[in-house]
């Protein structure tokens, strides 16, 4: 490729505001690879924080050497969402031997049609001949899922609490089972996620109707849950996590929590029951913490195996296709209607 091919790319331009531009891609170098996009999957929480405006570093400086936020200006707008893509190799440079014309792989990249990546980068995401876009897009999320569980430090024949039953969540609850748990109990207030929550082996609490942390105790006798895994990114939900927990017990957080948020009320349960709360992050320059035994690259590994063998069920998750063209139906879905979806993608069949 002598010269640039198009793309159209996805960007959040000002909050509330998504749009598709339409630019040209650098020429192609000898150890490079051009892959065009099959499928990209929006992450729910992390995307809808930008575009809502409520991105802390939309709002602060982060100083990557010290590792805090300051006061001062953060990040501004244009902000180009998305990790979560799935494409198919296109054309490789002259001396790329490692990846072929068509080969499917997972990309850590924004919203768009085309890409130029390195070839290692694209040999790291290969995708085996056997598995379906549709589940290599679950890749990332079960990353972040599987590094939640081992932050819980879950034991074979304890009970763990997952608030919040997005795909995060799901994902969470079956990897909880696999890890030792006996009793996983899912909590959320959408009925099309309690009852996938349910279909995976689940226990399920409507936290719209119910005291979550008395039916918890309910479910699992007086003293409450060993271990919480937050999925929510919510406050309140992170506070039902800490209500549900016993003297001593675990809440690992794998969302991210953004914005002024009412509910958590660290003066209860979390002081009076004394109990840990751990924050559970497995990329930004942020080790596993059973390195070197444990690292991204293992972690990584683990999770997308799991995915492709079918051990972690990703199957009926996605509830909303979406045509790239028209990605700014896709956001309105998550913004106006969060209760009918789960795993919303982006598809790039035109």
């Amino acid at each position: 490729m002598d010269f640039g091919a198009g793309c159209r790319r996805l960007l959040f331009t000002e909050p509330g505001r998504v749009e598709v531009i339409e630019e040209r891609l650098p020429g192609l170098g000898p150890g490079e690879v051009y892959a065009r996009t099959v499928l990209s999957g929006v992450s729910h929480g992390t995307e809808m924080a930008w575009l809502r405006g409520e991105a802390a570093a939309l709002h602060r400086t982060w100083d990557a050497e010290r590792r805090v936020y300051l006061d001062g200006a953060g990040r501004d707008f244009p902000v180009a969402p998305g990790y979560e893509t799935v494409a198919a190799v296109a054309e490789i440079g002259s001396e790329v031997t490692d990846v072929r014309v068509g080969d499917l792989v997972y990309l850590d990249r924004p919203h768009a049609d085309g890409h130029i990546v390195a070839s290692g980068t694209a040999r790291a995401g290969l995708v085996p001949p056997d598995v379906a876009a549709e589940r290599a897009v679950f890749w990332p999320l079960a990353r972040v899922a599987l590094g939640g569980v081992h932050d819980a430090a879950i034991q074979v024949g304890e009970t763990v609490v997952v608030t919040g039953l997005g795909t995060v969540g799901l994902l969470v609850a079956q990897l909880a089972r696999r890890a030792g748990a006996t009793k996983v109990i899912g909590v959320d207030r959408h009925p099309l996620r309690l009852e996938a929550g349910a279909s995976l082996g689940a226990h399920v609490v409507d936290a719209a109707t119910s005291d979550v942390a008395a039916e918890v105790r309910r479910i699992t006798g007086p003293a409450g849950a060993d271990a919480a895994i937050e999925a929510s990114g919510s406050y309140r939900g992170l506070h039902e996590a800490i209500r549900s927990c016993a003297v001593g017990g675990r809440v690992a957080t794998v969302a991210s929590y953004h914005g002024d948020q009412p509910g958590l009320r660290l003066g209860e349960e979390y002081h009076r029951n004394r109990i840990t709360l751990i924050s559970s992050m497995t990329v930004n320059g942020c080790v596993h913490r059973q390195y070197p035994l444990w690292t991204l690259d293992r972690l990584n590994r683990t999770a997308r195996d799991m995915v492709s063998s079918g051990a972690l069920c990703v199957d009926g998750l996605i509830t909303h296709r979406v045509p790239f063209r028209s990605a700014v139906d896709a956001y309105a879905l998550i913004l106006d209607t969060p209760q009918d979806t789960i795993k919303v993608v982006l598809t790039y069949d035109d």
